[in-house]
């Protein structure tokens, strides 16, 4: 018996760190771009698309692209140039309820305005309004799919299930 409750906690062990090892890459995390990257003390990921001259704007990426994180863009960037920036959708992106989150100040009050885009039909008809040119500030977030949030849940649990496994491992290697 106690032969089985240490193999359990050897498996127990590996699997926690294999675990581990996979969520350090993690469905958010970013890597290295062709563009100007520099990584700030957060572990967030900040990238300069430097251009030659004209306006820069400073815009947010989340979700599920790439290389998500703070883009320094030419004023003129789209939508879709954006996320192309970011090395392109993940593949379990959902392109049909892109956000872009905007703060627009009226009267000076800062009132957060909530576009959502449909790219699929941008791609199917070209249709421009699906495509809108960003502003600074903007924050885009790109939504996952049905499987993606599957494969969270069920990660989450595969760790909960661990942790478990690993704890009765423990406590019947002592007991006995």
């Amino acid at each position: 018996m106690k032969i089985i409750s240490r193999l359990i906690i050897v498996v127990f062990f590996f699997s926690l760190s294999a675990a581990l090892a996979q969520d350090g890459g993690g469905t958010f995390g970013g890597s290295t771009s062709s563009s100007s990257r520099t990584s700030q003390s957060s572990g967030g990921s900040y990238y300069d698309y430097n251009l030659g001259g004209g306006l820069k704007i400073p815009v947010n990426l989340w979700g599920f692209v790439r290389n998500p994180g703070r883009y320094v863009v030419p004023s003129s960037t789209t939508l879709v140039q954006l996320i192309s920036f970011g090395g392109g959708p993940s593949e379990q992106a959902r392109m049909t309820d892109i956000k872009i989150i905007r703060d627009i100040s009226v009267d000076s009050t800062i009132v957060e305005k909530v576009l959502v885009m449909n790219l699929e039909l941008f791609q199917k008809n070209g249709d421009e309004n699906q495509n809108p040119i960003l502003y600074p500030g903007d924050t885009i977030v790109v939504p996952g799919n049905a499987l993606s949030a599957f494969q969270l849940y069920f990660g989450i649990l595969r760790d909960v299930v661990l942790v478990v496994v690993g704890i009765i491992g423990v406590v019947n290697t002592f007991r006995n």
